[in-house]
């Protein structure tokens, strides 16, 4: 055991998994996790991104194995669930782990893929939710040793993307029935694979939405390599040119003790929920927002500035450039922008989908909001970020009047969760976006009973 490299320690632990070993609350969580990852997914197609990668995939269609979501056309796995998982990450609605862990979100990478496999594999619905478990656990274990936000806010590298093909590995490794041995070398081949940037942000890019959908198809491609004989670095984790080494640096990780409570204290448990559709570092901010304005019978045309505390990275990569910020010119612009989600949320007195649409991007009385908020870094605040998510508004009325608002910690924290009634409601509204209440309600129900589905394509045939 002990001469044993991660990536062998981490594929014994998933070619020995078993459905009836995951604990109760486990099982309950990962169907909560694929019914609001479905309602996002469903939701996104409307996104121009979304078919202009299905444009292009479907041009080269090649062996019709798995279904883009909505439209149902047929393509091989790789591809179907790059296209899914782009999709997932499109509106900034996906689940996420706990910032207190890490800024991971290791579902858009574990069930695009187990879609998509599971589809043309034609594997049990208890497969399938196991694969998804084991997604999560493998992603959120990797980006645990990190240094919160040293990936997405120091280095520059998307944490989700380039944690992500790990964790599709993991879910492609299971459902194919991959070894040990063909398996680590699955996460070998990840190593080389393993790409994300957080640039997108200068010019409101839609390459965030594609380097996750592409870990979904790296992922896959590598556990697919691995099955046929391909070979990888055993020791991609800890090796001198592995993954921590090279995307992290030394003394910004931890590998001590590392995989100790792998499968044991399940990381899915500590995922949670977004009410919002923007970067969940924003979600204390929005919070605090609808605080303000559910508390106060706030007069919009008597506001003459509002002042945000925050912290310093939340400033620097959230807040600036300021008029950028306070304009954003598309729906990633508004995602990512503190002042416009705060402003929005004053105004129409929520934050999901169509508040990012260009319509209310234009929205004369949102942007003159917009334009009155300054964001100023708190020290305090910025001490124990993102550990403690505070934020802390003020709103200065031209009459003289200052309401001042705190918040702890965001809406759909662990601590404040989304609740199953809001998060059914969630996956409502996003769903009816293109299906039937009829249609959605069928969806809702194989979800909820899918250990029992024999086929996992009675779900698939579902949400095309």
């Amino acid at each position: 055991m002990d001469n044993k490299k991660f990536s062998e320690i981490i594929s014994d632990f998933i070619v020995s998994a078993k459905y009836e070993d995951i604990p109760p609350d486990v099982i309950k969580k990962a169907k909560f996790c694929l019914i609001d990852m479905l309602g996002v997914i469903i939701a996104a197609w409307s996104e121009p991104s979304s078919k202009i990668l299905y444009e292009i995939f479907s041009k080269t269609r090649g062996v019709e194995e798995s279904s883009v979501i909505v439209l149902g056309d047929k393509m091989p796995a790789f591809n179907a669930a790059l296209i899914n998982g782009a999709m997932a990450h499109s509106l900034e609605l996906e689940d996420h782990h706990n910032h207190k862990r890490s800024l991971n979100h290791p579902g858009v990478t574990s069930i695009p893929a187990a879609l998509a496999l599971g589809e043309r594999e034609r594997v049990s619905g208890k497969d399938f939710l196991l694969s998804i478990i084991l997604g999560y656990e493998i992603g959120s274990k990797i980006s645990r040793a990190i240094k919160i936000g040293h990936l997405n806010l120091e280095k520059g590298f998307h944490e989700s993307s380039v944690c992500g093909p790990f964790s599709a590995a993991a879910v492609a490794g299971k459902l194919l029935g991959l070894s040990t041995d063909q398996l680590a070398n699955a996460f070998g081949i990840c190593g080389s694979l393993a790409s994300g940037s957080m640039e997108f942000k200068t010019n409101e890019a839609w390459t965030k939405r594609l380097q996750v959908g592409n870990a979904n198809r790296n992922g896959i491609l590598a556990a697919e390599l691995a099955e046929k004989g391909f070979t990888g670095p055993l020791s991609v984790f800890e090796g001198k040119h592995g993954f921590f080494n090279s995307y992290c640096g030394k003394g910004s990780y931890n590998l001590d003790s590392w995989l100790e409570d792998l499968g044991r204290d399940w990381d899915i448990k500590y995922i949670q929920f977004k009410p919002y559709g923007c970067a969940g570092v924003l979600h204390s901010a929005v919070t605090a927002a609808k605080r303000l304005r559910d508390d106060n019978n706030i007069l919009l045309d008597n506001v003459e500035k509002i002042i945000v505390y925050t912290s310093r990275k939340i400033f620097e990569e959230y807040a600036t450039p300021v008029e950028q910020k306070i304009r954003p010119n598309n729906m990633v612009g508004a995602q990512f922008s503190l002042q416009y989600c705060v402003a929005a949320m004053l105004v129409k007195g929520q934050l999901l989908l169509e508040e990012f649409w260009d319509d209310h991007l234009a929205d004369p009385v949102i942007l003159s909001l917009s334009s009155k908020i300054e964001v100023k870094v708190d020290e305090a605040i910025d001490r124990n970020w993102p550990i403690d998510d505070v934020t802390i508004i003020e709103c200065h009325g031209a009459d003289g009047s200052v309401i001042k608002t705190r918040v702890d910690r965001a809406k759909g924290d662990l601590d404040d969760p989304v609740t199953e009634e809001e998060l059914i409601d969630k996956f409502i509204k996003l769903a009816s976006v293109f299906y039937s209440e009829k249609q959605y309600m069928d969806i809702l129900k194989t979800c909820e009973d899918i250990e029992g589905v024999s086929d996992v394509n009675e779900l698939i045939k579902l949400v095309v």
